[in-house]
């Protein structure tokens, strides 16, 4: 068994998301096509939310929420469920909020069931009341025009703030602030169904090497994005090595060009919607 306190920042990410994918198919409910006849709820003193804020709940997020809805959609609004059901193949997420009342803050259980499709199909409150202080149950939402998946919002990051040279370990400062920018990307989009990462490196060694790092590359903020409660499933990863170059620059490797081929060592973050 792993020790969490020897393992810092990154590490300890990833060891935080190899963890939870061992019970990937944990499921209190007996969920069969996103529904079930008898909810079970967690008890509230397992929760552990990855953002405290988030326990104060976002009501205008909260009525947001619809049916219908992607993993990902649910995760912009909500954030990570907080009692840890796993990363990937989870039909059953759950949250522990508090709700404002006029007496003040209640404690509120919101439960959300995927479907084999992993779409939001049935909502629960405990105790059932707590639906009334959001504003009653999610509504079907409605089915968008645009039916073919499509890259809604985009932007490149340059792989040397996120990853050292010839490396695919992910710095814990650049992985915060691409993380900052992807939820910003998400907040823009609409019906958003997935997050492409897209690793580049430049043209200097061999190709078969180059394909490989741009792919551990990805791989690994796809691993970080997991780690922060992003759902596994809605994470698409893709290496391209050094192919479509941003900028060319002849010559021979010095100082001078590695520093002129920066714009093509990159990492592209595409969100993609239907």
């Amino acid at each position: 068994m792993f020790n969490c306190k020897r393992l810092p920042g990154f590490a300890l990410a990833l060891a935080a998301a190899v963890a939870l994918s061992a019970c990937g198919s944990t499921t209190l409910s007996q969920v069969k096509d996103g529904h079930t006849a008898e909810p079970v709820w967690p008890a509230p003193e397992r929760a552990h939310p990855l953002l405290e804020s988030k326990v104060h709940a976002d009501l205008d997020a909260l009525r947001k929420v619809q049916l219908g809805a992607s993993k990902l959609e649910i995760y912009t609004l909500l954030g990570s469920p907080m009692f840890r059901e796993g990363i990937a193949g989870v039909h059953e997420w759950d949250y522990l909020f508090k709700l404002p009342t006029t007496q003040g803050e209640v404690q509120c259980q919101y439960k959300v069931l995927f479907d084999k499709a992993m779409r939001a199909s049935e909502t629960f409150w405990n105790p059932a009341g707590c639906a009334d202080l959001v504003g009653g149950v999610p509504t079907q939402a409605a089915v968008p025009e645009q039916r073919e998946p499509h890259v809604a919002e985009a932007f490149e990051v340059s792989a040397d703030a996120l990853f050292d040279f010839d490396s695919a370990r992910l710095d814990d400062a650049g992985a915060a602030a691409l993380q900052g920018r992807i939820m910003a990307a998400l907040d823009k989009a609409q019906h958003v169904e997935a997050l492409r990462v897209i690793g580049y490196t430049d043209r200097f060694g061999d190709a078969a090497y180059n394909q490989s790092l741009s792919e551990r590359r990805a791989q690994a903020v796809k691993t970080y994005l997991v780690s922060r409660g992003v759902p596994g499933e809605a994470v698409m990863t893709q290496g391209r090595g050094a192919a479509d170059p941003v900028v060319n620059c002849p010559g021979a490797k010095s100082a001078k060009v590695v520093a002129c081929l920066k714009p093509n060592r990159r990492v592209r973050i595409e969100v993609v919607a239907r």
